[in-house]
Order: structure tokens, then C-alpha cells, then sequence
């Protein structure tokens, strides 16, 4: 499956307004789409302030193009569109394959941890077999759940990407430090550092 992710920079103190208005995006969506499609609104809690994201699964990455013409022809999308160009300022598109199951974020409100790596030249596979076995290991030890494991479409080349479920940031924080003193998530880490060169967190809240 494919990964799309549009990430928004909203005007500053709109964002109750842009997740509002984009939580009635779905709607205008045909209805063929809705069984092929998981969408969620995610909201900062790290980076950039008045961060939305909206974060769409597909099949495949046709499937993207042509349900973004069927909606751009809706006849509410226009209206909906001058909306939106009042309360957002900006954003980007990125496209990740999962590697692996997709599975779903269990309800709004929870937290999802992504962290994203740079993988040495050419070690992408390593680094997401590594990242599966991270994904595990988080899952064993409670600090997550439902890890999901993405690869760059588009965007810088070798980058690996883990997102993760959590019930709120000290859940989180005191579950990982219990975790990074297992004997066998430092093994692990040994391994990480030999095919990946960087790495960054975000935090996001599940809006919907």
C-alpha cells in the first residue's frame, strides 16, 4: 500500500478551523473510494506550530491520482476549496510505500510517534528489517502499538520511516526508558548504527 501524506501550515490560531473543515473532506470523496481508502487528521504536538496533516492509505498510487480528479469535480469541492484557502498558508505532498500490513490507529486522541531515518547508501533493506524488529520489540515492551513501517516514493532517497501508537507522551517517555535497558534493544541499537545515519521524532495527535 501507498502512503500519501499532505502536510499543512495553517494560519496561525486556525487550526480547530482547518481540522473542522478538512474532517468534511471524506464526504465529498465517491463512494467507491471509501473501502479503499483509510484517512486520518493529524495535528503537531512537536515541530511547527498549526501543523495539520492529513494522511491518506491506497492501494496503489494510481488510486491517489485518479480519486484526487473525481473529487477536484465534485460539485461542493470548489465552495469547500475557498474555505480552505483562507485558513492554510501552505504545505507539501510526501509518498511513502508500507512495508508490510497497514494497520488502522485505534481511535482519536492517541499519539503517534514517527520517526523517521536516514539509511547509509544503499542499506534501505537492512534498515527496514531493523526498523520491523524496533517495531516488535516497542509492542513487547508496551511502549506502542500497531507500528507501521514506510519507505520514501518521493523525497530524499533512503529513508525509512516507523510510526507508532501511544496512549500520551509520559506513557510513552517512561515505557521507552524501561525499553533502552533491555539487553536486547542495545544489541539492536548496535545494529541500527551500521546502516543508518540520522534520524528525527515528530509527535502528532490523531484528530480524526
Amino acid at each position: 500500500m501507498i502512503q500519501v501524506r499532505r502536510v499543512y501550515q495553517v494560519k496561525f490560531g486556525k487550526i480547530d478551523q482547518a481540522v473542522a473543515l478538512c474532517g468534511r473532506l471524506p464526504a465529498l470523496a465517491p463512494p467507491e473510494m471509501a473501502t479503499a481508502v483509510h484517512y486520518h487528521l493529524l495535528t503537531d504536538v512537536s515541530g511547527p506550530m498549526y501543523t495539520l496533516v492529513e494522511e491518506i492509505m491506497i492501494p496503489r498510487l494510481g488510486d491517489w491520482e485518479s480519486g484526487r480528479e473525481l473529487l477536484f469535480n465534485h460539485p461542493n469541492f470548489a465552495d469547500w476549496f475557498k474555505g480552505f484557502q483562507l485558513i492554510v498558508e501552505g504545505g507539501r505532498h510526501e509518498f511513502y510505500t508500507i512495508e508490510g500490513t497497514c494497520e488502522d490507529w485505534s481511535r482519536p486522541g492517541v499519539v503517534v510517534v514517527r520517526q523517521a531515518y536516514r539509511a547509509r547508501k544503499w542499506q534501505i533493506r537492512p534498515a527496514v528489517t531493523l526498523l520491523q524488529r524496533y517495531g516488535a520489540l516497542m509492542v513487547d515492551c508496551g511502549v506502542g502499538r500497531n507500528p507501521r513501517i514506510m519507505t520514501d516514493v518521493s523525497g530524499p532517497m533512503f529513508q525509512a520511516v516507523i510510526e507508532i501508537e501511544t496512549d500520551g507522551l509520559s506513557e510513552w517517555e517512561n515505557q521507552r526508558r524501561m525499553l533502552f535497558r533491555q539487553p536486547e534493544f542495545q544489541v539492536w541499537f548496535v545494529q541500527l548504527v551500521n546502516h543508518v545515519e540520522a534520524g528525527s521524532h515528530e509527535l502528532y495527535r490523531i484528530e480524526a
